[in-house]
């Protein structure tokens, strides 16, 4: 199979650029001067403040209009993320159709995107290089947050089976600035941010930095919270062609983990939703440096060359309670099964990413071409165990558990293993009119891995393509068509025979302009199947049986009616389905324990509602009053593949209204002004985490 998509791959663009020479050109049609070119021709200097995004770099990694990418991108501009008060990347990818947020334990971000999670199936960038591990991602000096819907391998090699997002941050902008942030809210919760700039266009150096400290007691008991984290980077530039930039970033966070409540049976346990099962002994510590230095460089007219050089060091320690079921104990009450999972994780990535970009002509057709070598070295070494934890009663909670842990034995599990990647990519928009646009992108990993400690060692060579078609009859009408293929080694949890992951999507889609350009609309309709799913069983243990189908309809709209008012809706429609799933479930007999094989097939993935709706709109006023109010719904949806237990739908309302006067500015925000109780992930099958109730916090900003 692999085979045969190289050929078709090559084969297109065979033909593609025998109709470049001229084979198909259609006479009259526009030369490479008269059509948009989008290649990094100038160096950003100054800083968007559009709120309704008009230009992405995810899909091709060189701006190209929204309306002339054939892909379903979602952008999420810092003007309308801080309206909305939000804190971490999932606030923000609540704008974003075909987006499900929700968490890990409650200490990291976590998504689905189009029914796929995003740990097994997502990637997360940060300017454009993979991010070893999940975290919260706070967004304190982020400039936009994009997403690229479906496969993303051929520009980003492993993971993006389903969906990449990724986090442009603040850069150095040549102009003197100082802003300062507060807010203060419910449970003692505080944030701060910073963000300073100093430039000197003589020298041609912009300096900036951006930092963060935020504390919180948290709404459930005992998840008290806190993190640092600070952002300097430097830009110089020699002479007008080219850009040096160093970026270093430092973040620190303390959490505690949260299971949230047991499930008994097919009800949420009857308890105060505030209350919590965890052991004493549970935290998540994270510690992670990122440090890049991106250089660009305008060696011609039509040539531009671009290499990033990267570093990110991630270490976790966490240890975190998690529920093994609710059962009759021996006074007449129930008994909370409690276990201990233990994770040391450090992981190292070092990378380089070296681009050349061409602008030129075959004949009357235009191309934007972009070739890069991407080379990584990856480590990751880990210990993961399960300790036993005292059972402890659900009604009238005692907690006991104590030093030392006992491991549960076969639990087990530990790493030493390090990745080697050696990859080519390209991407080519061949323009052959403005009415008509073809993307080709590829990309060929070269992946060794080795791991001493499981005395493993493999090796991939997967291509991933990408076929784009855009036709647009009109200036503001737009129609495209894309197909992919991604890839993901398997994890090394994964017990057994262990094969790639797949994922392949066809995408079609129509995006129209309105009103004098105040209103986009997009509409995709989609399918995304994936293959050889690494699924935990009922023992925990990681098994690659599972193959996973989605398909549906998204929908964007973002319209400003009058000037200063703006509105967002997104719409998705998913209909996910397991065709492949089966586990192991633990029986209770008289003999003791033993476990049966279910088959699931058929049923729903974990949080993949059928229909999600989000809506935001807000006005600004001369006299610098603004208000905006939103809502988002999403229908039900199962917690866990065995479709057991389901959350109900959800309808929420949040509101914000702040007033600029001169250089400060004053802002209120209320989160579920209904104060509507709902829950939200937690772990797997047997709890689930309740959501916050009403809040309301009180911000100011000091911009000089």
């Amino acid at each position: 199979m692999a085979q045969v998509y190289r050929v078709a791959f090559w084969t297109l663009a065979l033909i593609l650029g025998l109709a470049s020479n001229g084979l198909f050109a259609e006479e009259g049609q526009e030369k490479e001067d008269d059509l948009p070119v989008y290649a990094g021709e100038e160096i950003v200097v100054t800083e968007s403040k559009e709120k309704i995004p008009t230009v992405s770099t995810v899909a091709t990694k060189v701006p190209v209009l929204l309306r002339l990418t054939p892909a379903s991108i979602g952008v999420v501009n810092r003007g309308l993320f801080e309206h909305q008060s939000s804190v971490v990347l999932g606030d923000a990818l609540r704008n974003v159709s075909g987006v499900n947020v929700q968490s890990v334990f409650g200490v990291t971000d976590f998504f689905i995107i189009r029914g796929f999670d995003s740990l097994s199936s997502g990637l997360v960038l940060t300017d454009g290089t993979a991010e070893p591990e999940v975290t919260f991602y706070n967004l304190y000096n982020m400039e936009r947050v994009e997403v690229l819907k479906g496969p993303g391998a051929f520009l980003y090699g492993g993971n993006p089976l389903s969906g990449s997002v990724n986090l442009s941050r603040k850069q150095p902008i040549f102009k003197n600035h100082f802003q300062l942030k507060g807010s203060y809210g419910p449970y003692k919760t505080a944030r701060g941010t910073m963000d300073v700039g100093w430039a000197n266009l003589e020298d041609g150096v912009a300096f900036r930095v951006n930092a963060l400290r935020q504390v919180s007691d948290h709404y459930r008991d005992e998840k008290d919270n806190g993190t640092w984290a600070v952002n300097p980077a430097v830009t110089w530039r020699p002479s007008e062609e080219t850009t040096v930039t160093a970026n270093f970033e430092y973040v620190t966070s303390e959490y505690k983990s949260d299971s949230g409540l047991p499930v008994v049976g097919s009800r949420l346990a009857d308890v105060p939703r505030t209350r919590s099962y965890q052991s004493p002994f549970d935290v998540s510590d994270q510690e992670i440096y990122r440090a890049k230095v991106d250089l660009q460089s305008r060696l011609s007219k039509h040539v531009t060359l671009r290499n990033k050089l990267y570093y990110t060091d991630f270490s976790w320690l966490s240890q975190g309670t998690l529920f093994n079921g609710v059962f009759p104990n021996a006074q007449g009450s129930l008994d909370l099964i409690r276990a201990l999972l233990i994770l040391d994780d450090r992981q190292k990535v070092l990378g380089n990413q070296l681009e050349l970009m061409f602008t030129f002509s075959t004949g009357s057709v235009a191309h934007t071409l972009l070739t890069g070598l991407e080379l990584i070295r990856w480590k990751d070494r880990f210990s993961l165990d399960v300790a036993v934890l005292p059972n402890i009663d659900l009604f009238n909670p005692v907690e006991t558990a104590s030093r030392p842990f006992f491991l549960i034995p076969g639990q087990s599990q530990a790493a030493d293993s390090k990745s080697l990647v050696i990859a080519p990519y390209l991407v080519d928009r061949i323009a052959f009119s403005e009415r008509f646009q073809v993307f080709l992108g590829g990309r060929y990993d070269r992946i060794d891995y080795d791991d001493p400690v499981s005395s493993t060692s493999r090796n991939y060579n997967p291509f991933s393509p990408m076929v784009g078609l855009v036709l647009s009859p009109m200036s503001d009408l737009s129609f495209y068509a894309n197909a992919g293929r991604a890839f993901a080694p398997p994890s090394s949890q994964v017990v057994g025979p262990r094969e790639v992951e797949k994922s392949t999507q066809v995408e079609a889609g129509v995006k129209k302009y309105l009103l004098d350009n105040r209103l986009h609309a997009s509409l995709a309709v989609y399918q995304l199947k994936k293959d050889n799913i690494g699924i935990p069983d009922a023992t925990g243990v990681t098994r690659q049986n599972g193959d996973q189908r989605s398909r549906g309809v998204e929908l964007e709209v973002m319209v400003q009616p009058i000037r200063n008012w703006h509105t967002f809706l997104a719409y998705a429609f998913s209909d996910a389905e397991l065709t492949r799933f089966a586990e192991l479930v633990p029986v209770l007999t008289l003999t003791g324990v033993t476990f049966q094989r279910i088959d699931r097939s058929g049923n729903e993935p974990a949080f993949s509602p059928r229909h999600i709706l989000n809506l935001w709109t807000s006005r600004r006023f001369e006299n610098g009053l603004e208000i905006g109010a939103g809502a988002r719904y999403t229908t039900s949806q199962f917690i866990a593949e065995k479709n057991q237990f389901k959350i109900r739908d959800v309808l929420t309302f949040d509101a914000s209204v702040s007033y600029t006067y001169k250089q400060t500015k004053w802002r209120i925000n209320a989160k579920n002004l209904t104060d509507r109780k709902y829950e939200t992930r937690g772990f797997g099958s047997t709890s689930v985490i309740p959501a916050n109730p009403s809040e309301l916090y009180c911000g100011f900003e000091l911009n000089l």
